[in-house]
């Protein structure tokens, strides 16, 4: 089959799509060391289960902004690089859900509360989901006008920031907030650089009813957000299972196995605007398919490795507290291998109007984990535990892999919101 030639693509599109999930995987990559440095320096200052306790808390925040979200703007993204939406009217609209943040700072403020050791540690760990939301929602804003170089280096410039607050308090003697603070300090860090790059925003907010529109549309594409981000309530369930200890050894592994997967997160950051782009031209879109498989077969390589090298490293990297973490880390970065394969999957699927399917899929998926995660804590602690991520992800990438199949054999249409029908 030719190459595709949408958009200006000719022969040299493969070089650039690597290019720029190479270029977008290395920033996210470089952030997610440093933030895997955060946790380790401050894991190696506490006990394992005051840092299973704050792990607990910012998985708790992470998936609550989620929730807010319910993937406003990852529909945003999507509509802005399809050219159906203006970039000035996403920022209105991003204004408009910026109006009821409140409940989603009282909630995470609450959780934070009942489960940190002393109101300090659960104020601070509260504030972190409104600030992920504010660096997250920003930083989409900045993808959707594929400004990828500026969204990149507002990440890193927070968690190094965040890297940076957590050692000056560690050196003056702030143990047990030193941690929750570098947190929230590098989202609200990455918040302020993003809000910088975008300038000022468009006079007005969208009306009530765009807003309610654009949140409509975008349901779908939250139910797969909050799927695949509530893998992180793994650590809260491991705590359940087999105790804060357990939970902090296991966030230990899962930390430092951040970069890997945001691998796979640079691929659908960069991929689903290319796709987009591509249009509804079978024969092009097909094209655009297979330069994502190859990618994303490429990618799988990376945590294989890291599963034969690290259980000798992770101890080293903690401490002799964290014996525990090597084994983890094994078991939770061949899930991440297969997790890799289930997001060029799912770009496909989302692309062509049916991530619905991703939803329901992810959902599922998360749900056997997570389950499965809890048990397997009660029967062998964190090593066990992690065979709960292997089983979601097992489940998704057949889930996903035959539903696409049926998809490319037999395309859809779409209507003007990009919903699939027959």
């Amino acid at each position: 089959m030719p190459e595709s030639t949408v958009s200006g693509r000719g022969p040299g599109a493969a070089r650039m799509l690597v290019g720029r999930v190479g270029g977008v995987a290395g920033s996210l990559v470089a952030g997610q060391v440093l933030l895997g440095l955060t946790y380790v320096v401050a894991a190696r200052a506490i006990t394992p289960e005051a840092l299973g306790i704050v792990a607990t808390c910012f998985a708790i925040s992470v998936v609550s902004a989620t929730v807010f979200d319910l993937g406003l703007m990852s529909y945003l993204v999507r509509e802005s690089a399809g050219g159906r939406l203006d970039v000035a009217a996403a920022r209105a609209v991003h204004r408009s859900k910026r109006r009821v943040l409140l409940p989603l700072a009282l909630v995470s403020t609450g959780a934070g509360v009942m489960i940190a050791p002393d109101l300090a540690t659960g104020l601070v760990l509260g504030a972190v989901a409104p600030l992920v939301w504010e660096a997250q929602s920003a930083n989409a804003l900045l993808r959707a006008q594929e400004r990828f170089a500026q969204a990149a280096t507002a990440q890193l410039l927070g968690r190094l920031g965040g890297l940076v607050v957590v050692v000056v308090l560690l050196l003056v003697g702030v143990t047990e907030l030193a941690l929750p603070i570098g947190l929230a300090s590098s989202f609200a860090i990455e918040a302020v650089v993003d809000r910088l790059f975008l300038g000022r925003p468009p006079a007005g907010r969208a009306p009530w009813s765009e807003l309610a529109r654009a949140q409509w549309w975008s349901v779908s594409f939250g139910l797969a957000a909050l799927a695949s981000i509530g893998q992180q309530l793994d650590t809260p369930f491991v705590a359940l299972g087999g105790g804060p200890a357990a939970a902090g050894i296991y966030a230990g592994a899962g930390r430092l196995l951040g970069p890997l997967l945001f691998l796979s997160s640079a691929l659908a950051l960069v991929g689903l605007p290319w796709l987009a782009r591509a249009g509804d031209n079978e024969t092009d879109l097909r094209v655009e398919e297979r330069r994502i498989g190859r990618v994303t077969a490429g990618i799988c390589l990376a945590p294989l490795v890291a599963a034969l090298v690290g259980p000798p490293l992770i101890p080293l990297i903690l401490g002799a507290q964290y014996e525990a973490s090597g084994g983890t880390f094994a078991v939770l970065a061949i899930g991440a291998a297969v997790s890799t394969v289930n997001q060029g999957l799912a770009l496909v699927l989302q692309n062509r109007g049916h991530q619905g399917v991703v939803a329901r899929a992810v959902a599922i998926g998360l749900a056997l984990g997570l389950v499965s995660t809890y048990g397997l804590a009660v029967v062998g602690g964190p090593v066990w535990a992690a065979a709960g991520f292997v089983v979601s992800q097992l489940w998704i990438v057949v889930h996903l892999g035959v539903r696409a199949h049926v998809v490319r054999r037999h395309p859809p249409t779409r209507d003007p919101a990009g919903k699939a029908r027959r």
